[in-house]
């Protein structure tokens, strides 16, 4: 968890690693080992990022809170968009669990948010998992996905949903009103869909943005 939520803070900031690890202070090797998970964050560290990016402690180690400490001008720079603990399978489908509650937030800069149309009551984040949309995703990313945009135009990718199982995929309609959903990794056939044969068949929404790690 802290992990993942140090990523964010280097993310949000739209810096390198090197540049994060001078900002508090660490050696750049100590930072990527704690980054790969071979060591755990030091205390110092974790202070450290509090302190240089106003990041509230209880969400940095995953207590509560909201990405920044209450009363920062920083706070209302953002918008906090829920991350659900699904995958979204880029294969053969991944079991959604019908999880209803988010595990946590992930901040995105509001004017960011403004720039691409994207309005944050619209908008989730969930894990991709598998290797059929690669390179465009690849398994561990972390996909923003705009529900207000759940009806399929030829070409985009979307999550969608069939009873308790999700995909990301390329979506293509058919003239007899099938979905052709398509991989992107050439090794994967197109998955063909009947809506008729398959009414529970939901588009959650379209993917809009893609976060990948680096290390």
């Amino acid at each position: 968890m802290v992990v993942d939520r140090i990523r964010q803070v280097i993310e949000l900031n739209k810096i390198t690693i090197d540049e994060f690890a001078e900002r508090i202070g660490e050696k750049p090797t100590r930072l990527k080992d704690v980054l790969r998970e071979k060591q755990r964050p030091p205390l110092e560290m974790i202070q450290s990022i509090v302190e240089k990016f106003q990041v509230d402690a209880n969400w940095l180690i995953g207590i509560s809170g909201n990405f920044h400490r209450s009363g920062t001008d920083s706070e209302e720079e953002y918008n906090y968009v829920p991350m659900f603990d699904v995958e979204v399978s880029a294969g053969s489908g991944a079991a959604a669990y019908g999880v209803t509650e988010p595990a946590m937030h992930l901040a995105f800069r509001k004017d960011w948010l403004k720039s691409r149309g994207l309005f944050a009551k619209d908008l989730n984040c969930v894990v991709a998992r598998g290797d059929s949309m690669e390179p465009t995703i690849n398994s561990k990313d972390t996909l923003l996905v705009d529900t207000s945009k759940n009806n399929p135009r030829d070409g985009q990718i979307y999550v969608i949903r069939s009873s308790d199982v999700l995909w990301v995929k390329r979506i293509q309609r058919q003239i007899d009103g099938s979905l052709s959903l398509i991989s992107d990794n050439p090794t994967y056939a197109p998955m063909q869909l009947n809506l008729d044969d398959h009414p529970d068949i939901q588009v959650i929404g379209q993917v809009v943005q893609i976060s990948k790690d680096l290390t």
